[in-house]
């Protein structure tokens, strides 16, 4: 009876505790969002200027286009980035990796080994044909 008692005062005290104390607990498990300004360098060996593209936070869904091959997003660390093409292309359509945004990142696209940029040049020939 005496252990029972015992176990049972020790359960209160500690539901009571973690209650009282829970936003500081809750503090130490969360992670915090860093807010950040990427610089994103943009490395491409295509026959498309780096102003056909841009960079968007699919989170916050954020996007700048590239200048001399660099753009400076806010956002935060660890958000998903994604190259795209840039809206002034509608009738192009791209799907690339995405990437954790870091404060400092090199982001490179390969037009010679990626089937997706092949299909979004096709769609890019094919709009300027008409």
């Amino acid at each position: 009876m005496k252990n029972l008692t015992l176990i049972s005062l020790l359960l209160i005290i500690t539901n009571a505790a973690t209650y009282w104390f829970s936003s500081q607990i809750s503090l130490v498990f969360s992670q915090n969002e860093v807010p950040i300004i990427s610089e994103i360098q943009l490395e491409i060996n295509c026959e498309l200027m780096n102003e056909s593209f841009i960079v968007r936070d699919l989170l916050t869904n954020k996007s700048v286009s590239f200048s001399l091959s660099k753009a400076y997003l806010q956002t935060v660390e660890g958000h998903p980035l994604q190259i795209q093409m840039n809206p002034k292309f509608s009738d192009v359509t791209s799907n690339f990796d995405t990437h954790k945004a870091t404060k400092k990142m090199k982001i490179e696209v390969d037009c010679n080994t990626s089937n997706k940029l092949k299909n979004t040049l096709e769609s890019l020939k094919n709009t300027f044909k008409n």
